[in-house]
């Protein structure tokens, strides 16, 4: 064996390793937005199960478009290097390009992960329904053990704050119940059914108006898209006016769902718009992106626009917006007709109606947005690729 096949050899079994632990550290990493203690911890469990062994990997292959996500990839990452850029006017490229690389890595990591070794979405989405609902009862308990009732659920993961619960969760409802509809045993339907119940009551105890009317609107598109059975629907739509009924009976729904009026945002919003609409630099290529996100309004000084979208366009302007919103679109567009991907799809969605009502721009840390947007996001777009039939290597000639 020469030099160069010995080279060869050696590649091939370094990446034939790196595949088996990216394969399996796919699975923790993203199941960990659900028991993650904290969001450096959650950037830990990244780092060692997805990010390494891929930068050990990708960097030293030849560019493949096609196994590294196409041009789902090649837009997403035009979006977010367009943000990157924009630190230059913002005041911080070093944190920025960091943010880039792993979003590269992981978008084109999972397309790769997904080329070589297929992914059963049952079994993965299963088990996240399942981990989903043990973390939302251990959540629950440890919570309310030391508050009222009427309080806002808080979270003991990286899902602090109220808003945040209920976008969590939301996502563990949503993919047990299409999971559910997906299925002919209806046993099995039942079964998903009962072990949303926890993340459920975490939803309704967040108190969270936006992942609250996502959720249903999502569940309303995917019952005129998968068409489910009637005897689970019926089931299921049973149980729900039941929990509405208790729900009312017991807290003070008037109070809970319109007290809180818009909570500031319209101002918010509104406030953002006129600062762009004032200055048409601003809204061809925005402030620029910075660790530092804060925004001036004439209410008070807020994170985020409370509006991802919105967001985006402040800080990249019309140009960064429209590069986000076509990877939106192309990735919603290609993936209308595959049914089996319909639960990464309306989680898309889901996580999309979320980000309308809260959170910064989508070219960020890696935290609950995360789960809402680039999780669906690179796990649709590797499934949409199709996967390249390998020919059988021969033995190497010695």
């Amino acid at each position: 064996m020469d030099v160069m096949d010995f080279m060869l050899v050696n590649r091939e079994q370094r990446e034939q390793k790196m595949l088996a632990w990216a394969y399996v550290g796919l699975w923790v990493f993203v199941t960990a937005f659900l028991w993650a203690p904290s969001r450096d911890g959650l950037e830990g469990i990244y780092a060692l199960a997805v990010f390494i062994p891929l930068l050990l990997v990708l960097p030293w292959r030849k560019p493949d478009l096609q196994e590294y996500g196409g041009w789902f990839t090649g837009i997403a990452l035009a979006y977010a290097g367009w943000s990157l850029l924009s630190g230059f006017w913002g005041g911080d490229v070093g944190y920025l390009f960091l943010q880039w690389l792993i979003l590269a890595i992981w978008l084109a990591g999972v397309a790769w992960v997904l080329q070589k070794k297929s992914m059963d979405w049952d079994i993965f989405l299963r088990w996240f329904v399942l981990i989903g609902a043990v973390t939302a009862l251990v959540n629950i308990a440890v919570f309310y053990w030391s508050h009222p009732l009427a309080a806002r659920m808080e979270g003991i993961t990286i899902a602090r704050a109220p808003t945040l619960v209920g976008q969590v969760y939301g996502a563990v409802v949503l993919i047990g119940i299409l999971l559910s509809w997906r299925t002919d045993c209806f046993k099995c339907a039942l079964g998903l059914s009962l072990a949303c119940i926890p993340a459920l009551a975490a939803l309704g105890l967040s108190q969270s108006r936006g992942p609250l009317l996502s959720l249903v609107l999502v569940l309303f598109i995917g019952l005129l898209w998968l068409r489910p059975g009637w005897k689970i629907l019926l089931v299921q739509v049973c149980a729900a006016l039941l929990g509405v009924l208790v729900i009312a009976l017991v807290f003070p729904l008037d109070q809970l769902l319109l007290g809180r009026g818009a909570s500031f945002r319209d101002q918010i919003w509104l406030d953002v718009i006129q600062q762009m609409q004032a200055n048409p630099a601003l809204f061809l290529w925005g402030t620029g992106m910075s660790e530092a996100t804060d925004i001036q309004t004439s209410i008070g000084e807020y994170h985020h626009a409370h509006n991802a979208w919105l967001d985006i366009a402040y800080r990249t302007g019309v140009i960064g917006a429209s590069l986000a919103m076509i990877h939106l679109g192309l990735l919603l567009w290609s993936a209308r007709r595959y049914l089996q991907l319909a639960p990464l799809t309306l989680w898309l969605i889901y996580g999309c109606g979320c980000l309308f009502v809260d959170s910064r721009s989508l070219f960020w840390e890696i935290d609950v947005k995360w789960l809402l947007y680039w999780i669906p996001a690179g796990l649709l777009a590797a499934s949409l690729m199709p996967r390249k039939t390998l020919p059988v290597r021969t033995r190497l000639n010695g």
